[in-house]
C-alpha cells in the first residue's frame, strides 16, 4: 500500500519513471527536458555534475514552469548548501547519492523533499528518521532486486527508487516493481549520449514512451 499523505510520493508514484541527465549546453538541456516530457514524464532530475549545472538550472525550471504538472528537482546533492543554492532556484526535491544527516536536517527544516541515496538497511532507517519517505538505493545493479523485500520486512512504510543500472527495457524494470519499488531512475541509458551528439531526440523520445508504458501496464496488473 503506497502512502498517501505525501503529494511528492503520489507524484513519483504516478510517475513511475524519473529521468537523470545533465548536459554543459543549455539548449540540449532544455531540448532533453521537452523531449522526456512529450514521451510522458512528469518528474525529472538534472544532475549536478558539471560546472554548469547552477547555470542550466534557471532555464530548465522556467521551462518546467510552463509545462503543466511536471516537477523538477536537482541530483548529487552532497551537503546543505548545495541544497540551498537549487532551491532557492526552485528546485522542487533533493536527491542526495548519500546519506547525509546534516542534508536531511536542512531539507526537513525548509520542507523540501529529500531523497538520500542508501546502500544498507541502517542507512535506509537513518534517512526515515530524518523525514525521507523516499530513499535511493543506489549502486542499484550492485544491491539488485532482492534487496527492496528486504528492506520492507523490516520497514514497510518507506518507498523505494532504484538508481544506477536499471536499463530501459522491460527485462531490468520489471523484477524492481515486482519487489515492491514505487518508482525507478534512469540515467544516460534511457537517455544515450551517442543520440544526444547526433540529435537524435526522436529516440530518445521513443525510448522513453515504451518504459512509461511499460512501467503504467506492470502498475495496473499489480
Amino acid at each position: 500500500m503506497r502512502n498517501q499523505e505525501s503529494e511528492f510520493i503520489r507524484k513519483m508514484d504516478k510517475a513511475g519513471v524519473m529521468p537523470i541527465f545533465y548536459h554543459p549546453d543549455e539548449n540540449v538541456c532544455l531540448k532533453l527536458l521537452e523531449t522526456a516530457y512529450e514521451g510522458g514524464i512528469r518528474v525529472i532530475e538534472l544532475v549536478n555534475r558539471g560546472d554548469r549545472a547552477t547555470l542550466v538550472f534557471p532555464a530548465l525550471k522556467r521551462l518546467a514552469e510552463s509545462l503543466p504538472g511536471l516537477s523538477l528537482g536537482v541530483g548529487t546533492i552532497y551537503h546543505p548548501w548545495q541544497a540551498e543554492e537549487f532551491i532557492d532556484m526552485g528546485a522542487e526535491f533533493i536527491v542526495a547519492p548519500v546519506m547525509n544527516a546534516k542534508l536531511g536536517d536542512y531539507c526537513r527544516k525548509v520542507d523540501v523533499p529529500w531523497v538520500p541515496g542508501c546502500g544498507t538497511v541502517t542507512e535506509v532507517f537513518q534517512a526515515t528518521e530524518l523525514g525521507a519517505e523516499l530513499v535511493k538505493i543506489y549502486p542499484a545493479n550492485i544491491l539488485g532486486p532482492d534487496f527492496v523485500p528486504a528492506i520492507h520486512a523490516v520497514l514497510p512504510k518507506v518507498e523505494i527508487i532504484p538508481t544506477g543500472g536499471v536499463e530501459p527495457n522491460l527485462e531490468s524494470i520489471k523484477p524492481w516493481f515486482d519487489a515492491g519499488v514505487l518508482c525507478v531512475g534512469m540515467g544516460s541509458q534511457l537517455m544515450r549520449k551517442d543520440w544526444i551528439a547526433n540529435g537524435e531526440y526522436s529516440k530518445i523520445s521513443s525510448s522513453i514512451s515504451s518504459v512509461v508504458n511499460w512501467i503504467q501496464d506492470i502498475k495496473a496488473n499489480q
